[in-house]
């Protein structure tokens, strides 16, 4: 009596209009026809003696292929296959590769299951995007934003002095000896910044010069810095071994001569021509501000008067990667992704949710950009690569060939030319907006205009005739 082949079992989810899920569950001669074909891949690339490569016979290739790689290998071309005889079966376009999750894998017992999502074409129904309002943010330099920028130079250009001619005040720092008053041995030495430790100890240290001793009551909190002396009250022998303060360099003439190393480029004649440098370096950085400003304000109201579909395999996608880069930089750091979610008050599947959240508004934002590329046939041109390029390898430090060079080793220029469309349209929908500056007063509508007066002789209105009386009707 002959036996029922199973069936694959697929259950179809329409999770939304561009995304469909299928949960599926492999046949026995699905399994068995990947591993075959698995073997076979492994026998091209094999070298048996006695055999031309590829024709070895499976008895022979078995123990020479790893088990783990042989069900990868398996799992790949299973999955491959039922995924395409799915798309077929169904009638479906997709718009990219399907995103799976493999749920069960056992070679030894026929067992293959998994969830594929397929991506369909995102639906795009664009809003009015020429003429979109929007503020720009007013282009002022005050003096103090100038006088501030120039003392952050001043502080780069910093240096410690030794101070011997006065007692310690706020902001210097000194080295002090912390000892119980019958405590014997050397006790604690304590590198302390005046003003920056705990309030007793800031008040007992200022005044001191070096090499001057004092006893002073102290409570040590329960979460200084120096365990030892951590939570702990009593009486303490202190002694400030030495003490240096913070010189900043005089502001003038020659302190605008003498800047180097990255400071080199503000290099000035005088004091005077170093401010007005430094003046411009805000308003540029204010209007760049201002700019991304206008971008962002483009892109919020292009995507709220729009009608947007994307498939959840574009934007999770991006968000998984984003979690991936955070885990290594975790890694780098000696701590991990829940550590780093931890410090930033989230746990890691919020974080995982607040991640997805931004890229599915990012992904909507570029595939509505992306149609009007093409709605206003814009065209790249290879300056706008070239500037794509300078600008990406800013961003990842790196020098543009060594980043040429690395996306040619990944066979991937998609990033760039993805930015660049990005770019050009946004710069397409800046030149077409309607931009005014935040906080003027919107200019009042028109009112009507009052009709021509009549002339100063007024022609005498004609009387109104009395309307004809309808006949009676007839009895």
């Amino acid at each position: 009596m002959a036996t029922a082949t199973p069936k694959m079992t697929v259950k179809r989810t329409d999770l939304n209009k561009c995304t469909i899920q299928f949960d599926v569950k492999c046949t026995d001669d699905q399994i068995k026809s990947g591993v075959d074909r698995a073997y076979k891949d492994f026998a091209k690339s094999m070298r048996v003696p006695g055999f031309r490569p590829g024709h070895a016979p499976r008895n022979v290739i078995a123990p020479l292929v790893p088990e783990q790689d042989l069900a990868q290998r398996a799992v790949e071309i299973v999955v491959d296959t039922v995924i395409k005889k799915i798309i077929t079966d169904e009638k479906i376009q997709p718009h990219d590769s399907p995103a799976v999750n493999l749920t069960k894998f056992d070679l030894k017992a026929q067992e293959c299951e998994f969830t594929a999502k397929i991506p369909l074409a995102p639906i795009v129904e664009l809003g009015e995007y020429k003429g979109i309002e929007v503020e720009r943010t007013p282009i002022e330099v005050t003096d103090k934003e100038v006088d501030d920028y120039l003392d952050e130079l001043r502080k780069r250009g910093a240096k410690r002095e030794s101070v011997t001619d006065r007692g310690a005040q706020d902001g210097d720092v000194a080295l002090v000896n912390v000892r119980g008053e019958k405590e014997d041995g050397d006790g604690t030495t304590l590198l302390v910044v005046i003003g920056k430790s705990f309030a007793a100890l800031d008040k007992a240290l200022t005044g001191l010069n070096a090499e001057e001793m004092k006893v002073a009551t102290l409570d040590f909190p329960a979460d200084f810095s120096n365990k030892a002396l951590a939570g702990k009250k009593g009486k303490w022998k202190l002694t400030v071994k030495s003490l240096n303060a913070v010189v900043l360099p005089q502001l003038s003439d020659e302190f605008a001569q003498n800047l180097s190393g990255d400071l080199a480029g503000l290099k000035s004649d005088d004091l005077k021509a170093l401010k007005a440098r430094l003046r411009m370096q805000v308003e540029a950085q204010k209007a760049q501000m201002s700019q991304e400003m206008i971008h962002e304000q483009l892109q919020e109201k292009l995507v709220a008067a729009s009608k947007i579909e994307v498939p959840d395999t574009m934007w999770e996608s991006v968000a998984n990667q984003r979690m991936n880069e955070l885990a290594q930089q975790a890694q780098q750091q000696g701590t991990n992704l829940e550590e780093y979610a931890k410090a930033n008050g989230m746990t890691v599947d919020e974080m995982l949710a607040n991640w997805q959240q931004e890229a599915k508004a990012q992904v909507m934002r570029a595939v509505a950009a992306r149609e009007i590329f093409g709605k206003e046939k814009l065209r790249l041109t290879n300056q706008d690569m070239n500037e794509m390029l300078i600008a990406m390898s800013y961003e990842y430090q790196m020098a543009p060939a060594d980043l040429v060079k690395a996306m040619q080793k990944a066979n991937n220029f998609r990033e760039l030319e993805i930015r660049a469309v990005f770019k050009k349209v946004l710069d397409f929908l800046t030149t077409n907006a309607t931009i005014a500056e935040a906080g003027a007063a919107k200019p009042a509508k028109k009112k009507a205009e009052p009709k021509a007066e009549a002339a100063t002789e007024e022609k005498p209105k004609a009387e109104k005739k009395p309307a004809a009386k309808k006949p009676a009707p007839k009895k």
